[in-house]
C-alpha cells in the first residue's frame, strides 16, 4: 500500500463479516493486542493471523460507528499508565475466538513507565471499513470503563448546564407571569429553582408561559416574595409542579387562625380556625357530657378541673354534687392487714383485699382440726366412783399452748358442756356425744395433758365414742 500508516481487514475478518451478513450472526470484537513489529516497521497484510511481536494485550474498551462515515467502525483500547517500557508499531483487534479481524500499522510510539521518569495513559484507535456495521457487536470488560476527552467534556457541559438551573435565581416577570432563564432542555422531571420576587396571592401563575401547580393538582401554589422554591417540569401537560417539601393532611380549617403550617400540597399555609379562648360549662347532672366546640384549644383543661372538683366533693361525706351524695370519707385508715383475708372493702374510694388472719386481728392463736379417738392406757375416776379405761384424742404440732379446747362429735355441737380446770389453771371444755350417758366429769385422775405444741384429752368411756372422728378447736 502507498500509505505509510494504515489499517485493514484481514482475510479472516472479511470472511467473518461475510458470514455474519449471510447468516444474521454478530461479530464480537473482544481483545486488542499491541506489538513492536519485531523491532522495526513492516507492512501488515490481509493474510496475517497475528502480530509479529505482542508486547501487551487488553480488553477493548469502546466501539462505535463513526458519525461521519457510517461504514467505519472505531475500536478503542486504553493502555494504563502502569503498563509500558516498550515501543508500539502495530496493534490488532481480535474476536472472542482469538481470530485477528483487523490490523493497524501506526507511527512508532514509546509507552513509558514510572521508572523511565514519566508515565501516561495511551488511547489506541483502530478504524476498520465494514460495509454492514449492524453485524458488529462488542464484549466489554465491565471492570474497565474509559471515556474519551470529547465525551468527558460533553458530560461536563451537560452537568454544568443542569447545575446552573438548580442555582436559585431571582424570578423575573410579574407575580403571576414568572420568567426564568432555563439553560437546559426541558424534559420530564427537569428541576428548576428560583426565588419569588413578588407575592402571587395564590392566583393562577405561569413560568415562561407554562402553568405552575401545587403537587398533583391544578391549583396554583401561594408564592411569597423572597422565598426560594423548586419546581419540576412535566412533559405530559407541558406544565410545572412545585416540589412538595412537607407532609400532612391538615388543611387551613384545622389550624388556628394566623398560624402558619405546611402539608402535602403546599407550604406557608395560614390557618383559618377561630381561636375562641377557654370554654366554661357547669355540669349539674350525673353522666352529663359537654362537647368542646372548634376553636376552644384549652377547653379540655377546664373540664378536667370540673371533674377534679366533683371527685373532691364525693369523698367528703354528706356533700351532694349533681345528685350524687358523698359516701366515702377521706380520713379512713384501714389497710389490707386490718381486713380478714379474702374479703374486700373500699377505703377512700380504693378497693382493698384483706390479708389478715383471726390470730393477727384478735391477738389470739386459733387452731382447728379433726382427730380419731383411741383407747386410753390409763385409768381415771368417773362420777360414779369406779375406775376404768376410757378414750381420748391426741393432737400435736401446734405453734402455741392452748388455754381452751373445745371438742365435739359429728356435725353439730351436742349435749352438755364439760368444763374443768387442770393443775395449771387451763380450762378444757367439750361436749358429750349422743351415745354417752353424761356420767363422765373427770377429776385429777384424768389423762389430760397440755403442752406448748399440743394436747391429749379424754372423751369418755362408752364404746360408742371409740374410733370416731372428733372436731377440735384450740384457743391460746
Amino acid at each position: 500500500m502507498s500509505e505509510k500508516f494504515y489499517s485493514l481487514l484481514t482475510n479472516i475478518g472479511k470472511a467473518k463479516i461475510a458470514n455474519s451478513v449471510g447468516l444474521g450472526t454478530k461479530i464480537n470484537f473482544s481483545i486488542m493486542k499491541v506489538g513492536d513489529g519485531g523491532g522495526s516497521y513492516y507492512d501488515p497484510t490481509e493474510d496475517q493471523t497475528d502480530l509479529k511481536n505482542v508486547v501487551w494485550q487488553g480488553n477493548i474498551n469502546h466501539v462505535e460507528i463513526d458519525e461521519e462515515n457510517p461504514n467505519w467502525i472505531n475500536i478503542e483500547v486504553m493502555i494504563p499508565s502502569t503498563v509500558g517500557g516498550f515501543t508500539i508499531r502495530e496493534y490488532g483487534a481480535f474476536d472472542e475466538e482469538g481470530n485477528m479481524l483487523g490490523i493497524c500499522k501506526c507511527a512508532e510510539t514509546y509507552k513509558p513507565v514510572i521508572a523511565d521518569g514519566s508515565t501516561k495513559e495511551l488511547l489506541l484507535n483502530l478504524v476498520l471499513a465494514i460495509s454492514n456495521t449492524s453485524t458488529v457487536s462488542l464484549k466489554v470488560d465491565p471492570t474497565i470503563i474509559f471515556a474519551k476527552k470529547s465525551e468527558v467534556e460533553q458530560l461536563r457541559a451537560d452537568i454544568n448546564t443542569q447545575l446552573s438551573d438548580m442555582v436559585y435565581q431571582i424570578a423575573g416577570g410579574s407575580a403571576t407571569a414568572i420568567t426564568l432563564a432555563i439553560k437546559g432542555t426541558l424534559v420530564n422531571g427537569y428541576p428548576i429553582t428560583f426565588i419569588a420576587s413578588a407575592n402571587n396571592g395564590g392566583a393562577a401563575t405561569t413560568i415562561n408561559g407554562k402553568k405552575l401547580y401545587k403537587p398533583g393538582t391544578t391549583t396554583s401554589p401561594n408564592l411569597i416574595s423572597g422565598k426560594a422554591y423548586t419546581v419540576w417540569y412535566k412533559s405530559t401537560g407541558d406544565c410545572f409542579f412545585i416540589k412538595a417539601s412537607a407532609e400532612g393532611d391538615a388543611d387551613v380549617s384545622h389550624v388556628l387562625a394566623t398560624k402558619k403550617f405546611s402539608n402535602d400540597n403546599d407550604t406557608g399555609l395560614t390557618g383559618t380556625m377561630p381561636n375562641n379562648g377557654a370554654v366554661s360549662s357547669t355540669l349539674t347532672n350525673n353522666n352529663q357530657e359537654y362537647t368542646i366546640p372548634a376553636g376552644f384549644h384549652n377547653g379540655l383543661g377546664k373540664i378536667k378541673a370540673i371533674i377534679t372538683n366533683l371527685a373532691a366533693a364525693v369523698v367528703k361525706a354528706g356533700t351532694t354534687v349533681g345528685g350524687i351524695v358523698g359516701t366515702f370519707t377521706a380520713d379512713a385508715t384501714a389497710v389490707a392487714a386490718d381486713i380478714i383475708s379474702g374479703k374486700t372493702a373500699y377505703v377512700n374510694g380504693n378497693k382493698i383485699t384483706g390479708n389478715a388472719t383471726i390470730e393477727s386481728l384478735g391477738g389470739m392463736n386459733v387452731a382447728t382440726g379433726t382427730a380419731i379417738s383411741s383407747t386410753d392406757r390409763q385409768t381415771y375416776t368417773t362420777i360414779s366412783g369406779s375406775n376404768s379405761g376410757g378414750h381420748y384424742i391426741t393432737v400435736t404440732g401446734l405453734a402455741f399452748m392452748p388455754s381452751i379446747i373445745i371438742c365435739y362429735y359429728g356435725d353439730t355441737y351436742i349435749g352438755n358442756t364439760v368444763v374443768y380446770t387442770n393443775q395449771s389453771g387451763i380450762i378444757k371444755a367439750f361436749p358429750i356425744s349422743s351415745g354417752d350417758t353424761g356420767n363422765w366429769f373427770y377429776t385429777t385422775a384424768s389423762p389430760t395433758s397440755i403442752t406448748s405444741t399440743g394436747f391429749s384429752i379424754p372423751i369418755g368411756n362408752i364404746s360408742t365414742v371409740s374410733n370416731k372422728t372428733y372436731t377440735w378447736i384450740a384457743l391460746g
